[in-house]
């Protein structure tokens, strides 16, 4: 057997094995999205109490057979607890959205900007006040569409090639993953995926391109460029990501409505 190595990982979800065992799924620094399985996980006195749970950012120790679905995890000892993000409902629902989309789009691939952005955002979500999480989801959205390869476009209209003034609304084009002013929108008959993006929605959408992750103290936004923005981004990764969606999200937003 291969000696154990050591790497920093996000719990995306658990489920029973046996009696006593379980199996995780993880998104590891090293290795990127890894399920696990922990011997004796649930007997009374076992180290992974309170480790090994969803959300839980923790230093792992494993040993990782190559070409193995499922590698053995030997410990596991949390470095960011994970009960902050379980204090609100919203906050839950948005920080397992995270979860959800790393759980269902990365791949055993290390990608230490992808792990970065994760931790942070989910850090950040236990600090952030429930109106700023939903701000706060679509930047990462952002910033992990990005390192898959997907990263539109909001700088310069794609027709004419010149920059928005900072009171014209726009067109995005989810399909294209770029903007466009609305008198060239006039002038492109093609088919688009096109959604209105009011000067606000747009400057939110440069400032999260630009820096995913939110300050505490960040200035409100109008709710109908936060609707704006958050409808672009979402068609545009089921677009781009095949159509499959988070349920996750789904349930944050029933929780932020109550």
């Amino acid at each position: 057997m291969p000696g154990p190595e050591v790497t920093e990982a996000i719990c995306l979800s658990v489920q029973k094995f046996s009696e006593t065992s379980k199996i995780a799924v993880l998104y590891t620094r090293a290795w990127g999205r890894l399920s696990v399985i922990a011997k004796g996980a649930f007997r009374p006195k076992s180290q992974f109490w309170g480790h090994l749970e969803p959300l839980s950012i923790a230093e792992c120790v494993i040993y990782k057979k190559p070409r193995e679905q499922l590698q053995l995890l030997s410990s596991c000892r949390a470095l960011v607890p994970w009960l902050p993000l379980t204090n609100s409902l919203p906050c839950s629902g948005y920080a397992f959205a995270v979860a959800e989309f790393l759980y269902r789009h990365t791949r055993e691939e290390g990608d230490e900007a992808m792990f970065h952005l994760a931790t942070s955002t989910l850090t950040t979500m236990a600090q952030l006040p429930d109106t700023l999480l939903e701000r706060q989801f679509w930047g990462f959205l952002l910033g992990a569409l990005a390192h898959l390869g997907f990263r539109p476009q909001f700088d310069q209209c794609d027709t004419c090639r010149r920059k928005p003034r900072d009171d014209q609304t726009v067109i995005f084009d989810a399909a294209a993953g770029r903007i466009v002013c609305r008198t060239c929108r006039q002038e492109r008959p093609e088919a688009m995926r096109a959604h209105v993006i009011s000067p606000m929605a747009l400057s939110e959408l440069r400032a999260r391109q630009a820096a995913p992750i939110l300050d505490p103290g960040e200035p409100a936004i109008d709710p109908e460029a936060l609707t704006q923005l958050a409808r672009a981004i979402e068609d545009f990764a089921r677009y781009h990501l095949g159509g499959a969606w988070i349920k996750s999200l789904d349930f944050a937003r029933r929780m932020e409505s109550l």
